[in-house]
């Protein structure tokens, strides 16, 4: 779609903005009460639902298949959902999300992974980032059976699920056991400083004291990184979460001696830029599809 928005998008941009950064109180029901008739009805794609990756009962996730797959085998994405470390779910009953994330996935030719993971405070860091990475080896030797390529494989995280990611890239241990090295992350929303994260509470993963919270930094380990890294903040994300991106995304240019990439997601709020995904409005998926393609 173009620059041009058409004046149902243009409503629901005019609403976001009037719900601003905040993250709080009721602000993600109504934010997914506002997508939830802009994405299409059934999917139209295979789902398998939660295949075990590992122990734990939140170690599951869905596989979105291409229905014409072909003889050869596909790219992966898998998403990381996000919830605060301390909630969220991969698809939500009588909800398109996050469904819809996987829904865009499959009509670009990929095929997606949808996954679970331990939540805090009963899973403390680096848990989270230890789940993604069992997911991905899951992927790494399961997914070739569904018609997958674990040889192309992009990890997409948001809020916590992107602080997720993040880790497990910086901490190269955690996937050492792959047969084939991660193609890409994208990074929307995330932490990646906990000791700069005065706004947010993140107590119940990261824990309170300094010594805790600069433990969960991830940014010299990304730095360090030869993945292929997108850095995402959506406009209307609150200042701790713009202030995350900009942090990271400093130290890259620092280290890279050039610019990092990066999209602004224009228009959206800590949730939308999830939740939008997959309808009419194109301007952050359009280049989100152009990085985890290239």
């Amino acid at each position: 779609m173009s620059a041009d928005l058409g004046s149902g998008l243009l409503d629901l941009q005019a609403r976001i903005a009037e719900l601003g950064p905040d993250m709080g109180g009721d602000v993600p029901g109504r934010t997914a009460a506002l997508y939830r008739e802009a994405h299409p009805g059934a999917l139209r794609h295979e789902v398998v639902r939660d295949l075990s990756y590992g122990p734990h009962h939140q170690h599951v996730l869905d596989l979105h298949l291409p229905t014409d797959r072909g003889d050869r085998r596909r790219p992966v994405l898998c998403f990381v959902h996000g919830g605060g470390f301390v909630g969220g779910d991969k698809a939500r009953s009588g909800q398109p999300y996050y469904d819809n994330v996987c829904r865009w996935a499959v009509a670009n030719g990929w095929i997606a992974v949808n996954i679970n993971y331990r939540l805090a405070p009963g899973a403390t860091f680096p848990a989270g980032a230890e789940d993604v990475a069992a997911a991905t080896h899951w992927i790494d030797t399961d997914v070739a059976q569904y018609g997958g390529d674990p040889a192309a494989v992009v990890v997409m995280g948001h809020s916590a699920g992107a602080a997720h990611v993040a880790t497990m890239i910086a901490r190269p241990a955690l996937t050492s056991g792959s047969r084939h090295p991660l193609k890409g992350a994208v990074l929307c929303s995330g932490i990646y400083e906990p000791s700069r994260g005065a706004g947010i509470d993140l107590t119940d993963y990261y824990g309170n004291s300094p010594s805790e919270l600069a433990a969960g930094s991830c940014v010299d380990g990304l730095c360090g990184t030869d993945v292929p890294v997108l850095v995402t903040v959506a406009e209307y994300d609150p200042a701790d979460v713009q202030d995350q991106a900009q942090l990271l995304l400093d130290a890259l240019a620092r280290r890279q001696g050039r610019p990092p990439r990066f999209l602004r997601a224009a228009g959206h709020n800590h949730f939308s830029v999830m939740f939008h995904i997959g309808t009419e409005d194109t301007r952050f998926t359009e280049p989100l599809g152009r990085f985890v393609e290239a």
